[in-house]
């Protein structure tokens, strides 16, 4: 674990490089925050407590910012989410108490799966249609703020799941940060109730988290630069790899 006085220049330079490349791929194909930068800190310089409590943190500034800067939420666009909110709130809350059993093997292997199948979803870019996707917010939510408590990522099958339902897209961009945020909000009072926060990892957050801004500003900005599909499929195996490692430990 590194404390304050050991965030020397170089962690702080490698924690930015990976951050700025994980928040470049989002800023490019949509996803990829979290299950890059997570798994790839803590396979060389941070405890899992320490890399989720970070990543969390930073996505409740930028989903702030987000929102203060649309002035266009209103509740008729959340209503039809409220059910998959709560639920996801509930779920991040209630399984902070899962934290002290999480090991560090639980939390690798679990982190491994998660990015497999993502990586798999992506390479073969796997669609499905889900006439009614409402019957299965419950559920999902409450997957969703699990894995978000536990790993730091559990946005990512809420937001595969979306994306292949006939939801109207419109009203979901408008409550996608807001659901984000409720999500993280929950997972850091999971954090703090099970002593796993400190201020350090606060102002990690508001060190790094310009970082993350830079680097999904210019992967968007990049977006026509690359071949879309074949960028997908790079960043899919990149994640396969990962996921591999995470769950092997060819790396630990």
């Amino acid at each position: 674990m590194i404390d304050g006085d050991e965030m020397g220049i170089e962690v702080v330079l490698v924690i930015s490089l990976v951050l700025f490349t994980s928040a470049f791929i989002k800023g490019v194909t949509g996803f990829g925050t979290s299950l890059i930068a997570i798994p790839i800190l803590t396979f060389f310089l941070l405890e899992p407590s320490e890399a989720r409590a970070l990543i969390v943190t930073i996505n409740i500034l930028l989903n702030i910012y987000i929102l203060v800067s649309a002035r266009q939420l209103r509740y008729e666009h959340a209503r039809p989410y409220m059910v998959l909110i709560v639920s996801v709130f509930i779920a991040a809350l209630i399984s902070g108490f899962l934290l002290n059993r999480l090991t560090s093997e639980i939390f690798f292997i679990l982190m491994g799966i998660l990015l497999v199948f993502t990586a798999i979803n992506r390479f073969f870019n796997i669609k499905f249609n889900i006439k009614h996707p409402k019957r299965y917010y419950v559920p999902l939510g409450l997957m969703g703020g699990t894995l978000n408590t536990l790993l730091g990522a559990g946005s990512v099958p809420v937001l595969i799941f979306l994306g292949n339902t006939n939801v109207k897209k419109a009203d979901f961009r408008v409550t996608v940060s807001l659901f984000l945020l409720i999500l993280n909000i929950g997972s850091l009072i999971s954090f703090l109730i099970s002593n796993e926060y400190n201020t350090t990892i606060f102002l990690w957050s508001l060190l790094f988290t310009p970082v993350m801004v830079l680097g999904t500003y210019f992967g968007i900005r990049s977006q026509h630069k690359f071949n879309e599909r074949t960028f997908q499929m790079i960043v899919a195996v990149l994640l396969f790899i990962i996921g591999l490692n995470s769950i092997f430990g060819f790396l630990g």
